[in-house]
């Protein structure tokens, strides 16, 4: 069972006052890394709407807005490191997927289970080799798969201080390479399907910055 904190629990959303702050610590989570969580929101609602039985899409949307919310905890010459990671450095990074999950803990008297799955698990890889858990397969809630492949395209479309921005051309290409190691096969092909609607949900949803043809240089 995926280990999660205590206020964790399945739950729907409603107009109460705690769910009212949890929708404020998503809309300001979304705006951070120039608006990244805003960004993988919307194109993981486009490709949660294209896939079938998919379950409640505010808590998708909610969870992507938060998924890197952890981050805020890492120290800024690691998460803006102009470079690669040093082994040490890339140990920190991975623990934004806990620190996120423990902020909203700290934060709320109750998280939706969805919305703990995409801040905890959205780098789980579909052949067990992500972390922080190391599920693979199905044993990956839905919801963390989603928001993994919105914020794999991002995440490489996006400049940061350490890369320029890829082309889609090539950001579609590096997809569809992760399908069945990264990423569900199925809403791997799925999301090749729909690529202009998931680039146009990109840019509704704020890009700041053009994407460029400049070589990148990645973290791990």
């Amino acid at each position: 069972m995926t280990p999660i904190c205590p206020s964790a629990t399945k739950v729907e959303l409603s107009p109460g006052s705690e769910h009212c702050q949890l929708r404020a610590l998503a809309q300001q989570a979304g705006l951070d890394l120039d608006g990244h969580g805003n960004r993988v929101a919307g194109m993981a609602q486009v490709l949660g709407y294209a896939h079938q039985g998919l379950p409640s899409t505010a808590l998708l949307a909610l969870g992507a807005q938060l998924h890197d919310i952890g981050k805020r905890h890492i120290p800024t010459e690691v998460l803006d490191a102009p470079r690669r990671l040093t082994p040490a450095e890339w140990t920190i990074m991975r623990l934004h997927t806990i620190l996120g999950l423990e902020i909203l803990c700290r934060a709320l008297d109750e998280v939706p289970q969805d919305v703990a799955d995409c801040v905890l698990l959205h780098h789980e890889n579909w052949d067990g080799s992500g972390y922080p858990i190391g599920l693979s397969g199905a044993a990956i809630p839905l919801l963390a798969r989603l928001v993994a492949i919105a914020d794999f395209i991002d995440a490489l479309a996006s400049p940061r201080v350490y890369k320029s921005a890829m082309p889609p051309d090539l950001v579609r290409t590096l997809v569809l390479r992760g399908r069945g190691v990264k990423f569900d096969p199925i809403l791997t092909d799925l999301a090749l399907r729909i690529w202009p609607e998931l680039l146009q949900a990109r840019a509704q949803a704020g890009l700041p910055h053009a994407v460029t043809t400049e070589p990148a240089i990645l973290k791990p």
